[in-house]
């Protein structure tokens, strides 16, 4: 509100500044600007996690453009202590570098035990992957940050972490255990 139009209220009486200004109810200005923001449903997350499945096990740029929101990104520190990066940094900051990784990376047989919670905007999931020179399931979790744009639910973010000395001997490699 300008000043001029503020004084010129003042100086003619409350019952003017009373029909000049709506309702000062902070309840009615908080339902009339926000609306409530769309929650998944069991349905929807179950199939943002096939969509995670076919992210990690068959990888296709198209599922990727359509499917991950422009400000994507991946945290693992189980895949950090792989690829050498700072442990707590993104694995993946942007999509465009996880869709480049993920296209020079090999499918990985991930298979889901469980969908152990949903949120509004969020999943949890329990899975393992079983491949490699050992054979071995390692087990891991993955926080599913969504977001409604384009008209449908995308992947805002992952945050991954697995048994990664299982996923070693998967990969061939071996550790010695000093104890």
């Amino acid at each position: 509100m300008h000043l001029p139009l503020l004084a010129a209220l003042t100086l003619t009486g409350s019952s003017a500044l009373a029909l000049a200004m709506p309702s000062l109810n902070p309840l009615s200005l908080f339902s009339a600007r926000q609306t409530a923001p769309a929650c998944l449903t069991r349905a929807e997350a179950s199939e943002i996690v096939d969509i995670y499945v076919r992210l990690i096990s068959n990888y296709k740029d198209e599922d990727c453009v359509k499917y991950c929101a422009e400000d994507f990104v991946d945290r693992s520190d189980s895949i950090n202590t792989f690829i050498f990066r700072p442990l707590g940094e993104p694995t993946f900051a942007t999509k465009k570098i996880f869709m480049e990784a993920q296209d020079a990376n090999p499918p990985f047989p991930v298979v889901v035990d469980s969908i152990d919670a949903v949120d509004c905007e969020a999943v949890a999931l329990r899975w393992h992957a079983t491949f490699g020179a050992a054979q071995l399931p390692s087990r891991g979790l993955t926080i599913i940050q969504t977001t409604k744009r384009e008209g449908w639910w995308q992947i805002k973010s992952l945050d991954v972490e697995f048994n990664s000395l299982v996923w070693l001997l998967n990969m061939g490699g071996n550790y010695t255990w000093e104890g």
